[in-house]
């Protein structure tokens, strides 16, 4: 995908200003990597101040040339953290009281630096401001998120040629991660609030798609090692057993998430009937899923549509359920809006999010189905194939 116009970057930061000025505050410093990207084209380390109003500044350490590069805004080296008081006052800013930073996502100590260079500055936080702001894509946007799920649909369609049972859940994840990354996969995801520890995606056969692990998902395979309890296994995919790939594609910058359910002719009934369950849920979600209406009632929708199949128990979950149905995606793998219980998010056209009804049976398996929508005025718009 082409590099975004300066204009894209301009109004991302016209927006941002905005929110910053209702809060009454005179900036904020910008630090996680999507945020970053987001807003300057670059995710170099270093710490980007955006002014209530006027043209910000990126106090970049190494590569300083590399966000020069690639950076929509002024960029200044950073040479160490002690320097960015002094840099700010050298360029007009000697007198902030109150500003911003991303108080979900930055460490502790970082926050505790910050409060001893800047002392006596009060501090909000403007996680939830970039998020809400992020949560409704731009047509730039949607273009790279379409992008990406056209690269996405070659993966699964590779997938659905060769797989077979008698391969392992790793050898499965190797072939196909290997097919995805030729295809210009990024190899990883963002994940916001866990930068680090979580591949793109999860292979899974049989009783394995039932395991749960530490993370908020219904189901995450039983991975290679108690330090890394999510994905793929050495476990044999067999002929009776469904076979689970849920798999983020990142193609790009923009992520989609896809989940698909491969049945064996010896595969159980019930979960054949729970996988056309879970087929109708989808799309009456993506139908009702129209400006308008909140993501709390879509969440209602779905838990209704499972129970009225007798399937509520195994519904997103089974005995440790999670209250979410779907997860707003875009730079990161888990934005905005998310689909979840009492949520009171009104969707918008230009939403993204994918929609992820799964039922779980203990000794089983899994089954289910996940695509990437946009929210539009007839209802959501299927991205992924």
């Amino acid at each position: 995908m082409a590099k975004l116009e300066y204009i894209e970057y301009k109004n991302r930061l016209g927006r941002f200003q905005e929110s910053l000025q209702a809060l009454g505050l005179d900036g904020a410093i910008i630090y996680q990597a999507t945020d970053l990207y987001y807003l300057t084209g670059t995710a170099q380390a270093g710490h980007f101040f955006v002014p209530a109003a006027g043209e910000p500044l990126l106090l970049a350490y190494r590569d300083y040339e590399r966000a020069q590069e690639e950076s929509a805004w002024q960029v200044r080296p950073l040479g160490s953290f002690k320097e960015l008081p002094g840099l700010l006052r050298e360029s007009g800013w000697a007198s902030l009281r109150r500003l911003g930073l991303e108080m979900d996502v930055i460490p502790l100590n970082l926050f505790r630096r910050y409060e001893a260079l800047l002392p006596g500055v009060q501090w909000a936080d403007i996680g939830q401001i970039l998020r809400r702001q992020r949560m409704v894509k731009t047509v730039a946007e949607l273009e790279a998120l379409r992008w990406s799920a056209t690269r996405h649909a070659q993966v699964f369609h590779y997938i659905g040629n060769w797989i077979r049972p008698g391969m392992t859940e790793l050898a499965i994840a190797a072939e196909f991660e290997g097919y995805a990354r030729r295809l210009g996969h990024q190899g990883a995801k963002h994940f916001r609030g866990q930068e680090q520890g979580m591949g793109p995606g999860l292979v899974a056969a049989g009783a394995n798609s039932a395991r749960t692990s530490c993370f908020n998902l219904p189901l995450a395979g039983l991975g290679l090692s108690p330090l890394y309890p999510m994905g793929a296994s050495q476990h044999v995919w067999e002929e009776g057993e469904p076979l689970l790939i849920d798999y983020a594609g990142v193609y790009g910058d923009y992520t989609v998430d896809q989940t698909r359910i491969y049945l064996g002719k010896e595969v159980p009934a019930d979960l054949r009937r729970a996988q056309d369950v879970a087929l109708e849920i989808a799309g009456r979600v993506a139908a009702a899923a129209r400006p308008g209406v909140t993501a709390g009632e879509l969440y209602d929708l779905a838990v209704t549509l499972a129970a009225r199949a007798g399937l509520q128990e195994h519904f997103m979950g089974y005995g440790r359920q999670v209250t979410y149905i779907g997860h707003g995606v875009g730079l990161d793998l888990n934005e905005w809006p998310v689909l979840a219980r009492g949520d009171r998010t009104v969707l918008a056209a230009g939403m993204a999010f994918a929609l992820e009804p799964k039922f779980v049976f203990p000794g089983l398996g899994s089954v289910g189905v996940e695509d990437t929508y946009v929210v539009t005025a007839g209802g959501a718009e299927k991205l992924t194939y």
